[in-house]
């Protein structure tokens, strides 16, 4: 059911190039990432904070502005059976297929809604900008058929955004990304700075649109609970790298990086009173980040090899990669 690929990069890098007091700095938010994403499933990217999982996301997207700049690798999408490199095409192909092919749910929802405007006005400017030749009645129409469809009162369309909560403002910034149908829809941390029942809701109005337009979803956050109740495979990103790739289930029943295992161990249980033991030590530099196995300063199994060679990210098994010299070796140790 998942087996087309609808995007994929490869050996993608994206620094950013930093000019301070006359010297240059560069970030390594994004080394060398190669995956695969398929049609209709749910793909999430975990990792702890400024590790470069939204930076990896503005790649995918072609929404690179300096500072951020791709050094290298390819970003490709498949429609209709044919490949586009988004790094090169025109500018104007990538306006055209930005949008209508993909769509983007940053963080925030006042970075997209304008708190001088109507929903309705916002929904407006929006359809317009990507379609031509529909009647603003059209457009209301539209914008009414798609809020009624995933369950949204039609009454907030005459609203303006400062009038709605938190999570009703996500959630509409959720149906503007995806009013025009889009085959892949990017999801920044959608879930920030919202409780845990509005948590859920934003959760369920991203599933019940993948169940409705049957297309692609790639969630980005830190909360392994949110990859957990919406992921059909997860990667795990560290220091600007994928080092874990596998379903979901795989991902918590059997995680196979000890950096993983923190994190799943990490969560809490209902009933569970142990203690909880997070990865020690803190994330590295990615000006200026370790030599060999990134992981290898936090890492209580490492040996000469992690310190001195980056590990591949490599099948383990079926459907399930590791970057882990431990497990290469037949060496992994319970963390």
């Amino acid at each position: 059911m998942m087996s087309v690929e609808v995007l994929r990069t490869e050996n993608l890098k994206s620094y950013y190039i930093l000019d301070i007091f006359g010297k240059k700095k560069v970030i390594k938010a994004v080394e060398d990432v190669s995956i695969s994403i398929k049609e209709n499933e749910i793909y999430g990217i975990a990792g702890e904070s400024g590790c470069g999982k939204s930076t990896l996301l503005k790649a995918m997207f072609a929404a690179v502005e300096p500072p951020q700049r791709i050094i290298g690798g390819k970003v490709i999408y498949r429609d209709n059976g044919k490949e586009y490199d988004v790094y090169h095409i025109s500018e104007e192909e990538r306006k055209k297929f930005r949008w209508h092919f993909i769509s983007y749910v940053p963080q925030g929802s006042m970075s997209v809604l304008n708190p001088v405007m109507k929903i309705k006005e916002i929904f407006k400017d929006f359809i317009e900008t990507h379609t031509k030749g529909k009647t603003k009645e059209e457009i209301y129409e539209i914008a009414e058929s798609h809020i009624r469809d995933l369950g949204l009162p039609s009454g907030i369309l005459d609203a303006y955004p400062h009038q709605l909560s938190g999570g009703m403002r996500q959630r509409i910034t959720i149906a503007l990304a995806t009013v025009l149908s889009p085959k892949v829809v990017i999801a920044d941390e959608p879930t920030t700075a919202l409780d845990v029942v509005t948590q859920r809701g934003v959760i369920q109005l991203l599933k019940d649109i993948q169940a409705l337009k049957r297309n692609t979803i790639i969630i980005v956050t830190h909360d392994m609970g949110v990859h957990a109740n919406m992921a059909d495979r997860i990667a795990i990103m560290y220091a600007g790298r994928i080092i874990e790739e596998a379903s979901t289930e795989e991902i918590f029943e059997n995680p196979l990086h000890p950096y993983t295992r923190y994190l799943i161990y990490s969560i809490p249980k209902f009933g569970d009173k142990k203690k909880r033991e997070s990865a020690p030590g803190a994330p590295p530099s990615l000006s200026n980040p370790p030599s060999g196995c990134s992981f290898h300063p936090r890492c209580p199994f490492a040996f000469e090899k992690c310190r001195e060679e980056v590990p591949p990210l490599k099948e383990y098994k079926v459907g399930h990669k590791v970057a882990c010299w431990r497990v290469e070796e037949g060496e992994n140790a319970t963390a």
